[in-house]
């Protein structure tokens, strides 16, 4: 606690960690009452320790001191004390909730489009896997509705929705106008069957605004990469690591996630999150599997579906757990996480991993670049040409592919070789036993219970198939690129 004497008046000042409160009662006009009112030695004491107190019980400490001030500085000298802070806390409440309405746009009447918004989020959002929360309030938020933000929702029409939906599509991409109408059309829903009086249609009889479409339809991905163009991939990520001037080279952890991709077909969401000591021995029922790992995620880090996410292991051969540990030790091996980048306490991101495939075909952003044509006869400097970058998927023989391909790649090759359901299993989907051969269906009873029905007898018959087929074909792709080398050096 500290005082600023000034001409005129004098201010105590309580120093937290977090923020700086003043102890000054505010008079209208923003103006700080003069010295008389000033708190005393005593009140200032007192206020100080009835802020601690509050900050306790997680209070609003800004308003409950302006409270809690102002009933100090307006009594006489010699006051009960009795209730005081209990009062300032009631105070605190209103300005609070006051503040609130304000900043989520209730009116006290009846919601407009931005508080139902807000309400629909508090309702929503914890219902949400973690990772989600922000992109799905992200798509209810977009600029574009700060057309419809002041308005009731009773007065929203269809014209002002279609309107809305025509000026999002305009700046965005066409799967986010989709996400951002059915968000706002299922909020609706949720304000019309629940809320319908607070949100000023209680006499609406239908839902109307399910009217409000768009034109979407989304891609079926058919594209299954051959496992050659999967491991001619991998050789060019290593032998390329520097790929244009004034960038880093792709960093160990990062070509580390693309070999754990491809050897195992997972999520890149949830395998990314992958730590070091997260890798257990077999169950002593696999007692075949010498040398072998069993990697384990919770159902937080997978995907949820609508029955939410399932805890999922999986087994790692040794040439397979060889591979991650090399590049794991050349991050710097000192991460908790398997695949880290410049900071070891991150995991690299899905985005750095994504980027590392469209840096390989040659689509990177130029951010130092004017992408906008320059107009005809526009005076001053014209913009830098954009940096040139080799497409290495097209020089050396390589259909684009996403990292998702490659789970219908392992599927293709299982399926061939009678282990159907050993994909399914690898790759986390739910069995579909119309697929699963009759061998895979009579396995024991314990086993199919291991770790919630992991099946991992099962999952490593398939890894191992898989892995065996991906090394045999990098270690091809390998030889081929360095005779490629060669001839190119020899020429």
């Amino acid at each position: 606690m500290t005082i600023r004497i000034t001409p005129g008046k004098a201010v105590w000042y309580v120093r937290r960690r977090e923020l700086t409160l003043r102890l000054a009662f505010l008079l209208p006009g923003n103006q700080l009452a003069p010295a008389p009112e000033t708190l005393n030695l005593e009140q200032a004491r007192y206020v100080a320790e009835q802020i601690r107190l509050a900050a306790k019980r997680k209070r609003n400490l800004r308003e409950f001191a302006e409270a809690l001030v102002k009933f100090e500085t307006t009594k006489a000298e010699y006051y009960d004390r009795m209730g005081e802070a209990d009062f300032a806390d009631e105070l605190a409440n209103e300005a609070s909730l006051l503040a609130y309405r304000k900043r989520i746009g209730d009116t006290g009447l009846a919601w407009t489009w931005k508080a139902l918004t807000a309400k629909f989020l508090e309702y929503q959002l914890p219902k949400l896997k973690a990772k989600y929360r922000k992109q799905y309030e992200h798509y209810l938020k977009l600029p574009e509705f700060d057309h419809v933000n002041g308005k009731l929702v009773s007065q929203v029409k269809l014209s002002d929705l279609e309107r809305l939906r025509d000026a999002i599509h305009l700046n965005h991409a066409p799967s986010a106008v989709h996400r951002a109408l059915t968000q706002s059309k299922t909020m609706m829903s949720w304000a019309w069957k629940y809320h319908a009086t607070a949100a000023g249609l209680e006499e609406v009889e239908a839902e109307w605004w399910t009217r409000w479409s768009f034109e979407y339809k989304t891609k079926t991905r058919t594209h299954a990469p051959t496992i050659e163009e999967i491991a001619r991939t991998i050789v060019l990520a290593e032998k390329f690591r520097h790929l244009a001037d004034g960038e880093h080279e792709t960093y160990p952890g990062t070509i580390g996630a693309l070999w754990g991709v491809a050897l195992t077909a997972q999520r890149t969401g949830g395998f990314l999150q992958l730590r070091s000591d997260r890798l257990f021995a077999p169950p002593k029922g696999e007692r075949h599997l010498k040398g072998w790992k069993v990697a384990n995620w919770t159902e937080e880090e997978m995907k949820g579906g609508r029955d939410g996410g399932r805890p999922h292991s999986l087994p790692l051969p040794p040439e397979a757990l060889n591979i991650l540990n090399a590049f794991h030790a050349e991050s710097g091996g000192k991460s908790d996480w398997m695949f880290s980048g410049r900071d070891p306490k991150k995991h690299i991101t899905q985005a750095a991993l994504n980027l590392l495939m469209y840096r390989l075909q040659g689509r990177v952003y130029d951010h130092t670049v004017k992408h906008r044509p320059a107009r005809k006869g526009k005076p001053g400097p014209k913009p830098r040409p954009k940096k040139e970058r080799p497409n290495l998927f097209e020089l050396y023989g390589i259909a684009p592919w996403t990292l998702h391909d490659v789970r219908r790649t392992m599927t293709t090759l299982l399926d061939d070789k009678r282990l159907g359901g050993a994909a399914t299993a690898i790759l986390g989907h739910k069995t579909d036993h119309d697929r699963v051969d009759e061998r895979e269906r009579m396995a024991s009873v314990t086993e199919q219970h291991y770790n919630r029905s992991q099946r991992i007898g099962l999952k490593a018959e398939g890894m191992a198939l898989w892995v065996k087929a991906l090394l045999a074909a990098y270690a091809k792709e390998l030889r081929k690129f360095r005779d490629i080398r060669s001839a190119q050096l020899a020429a």
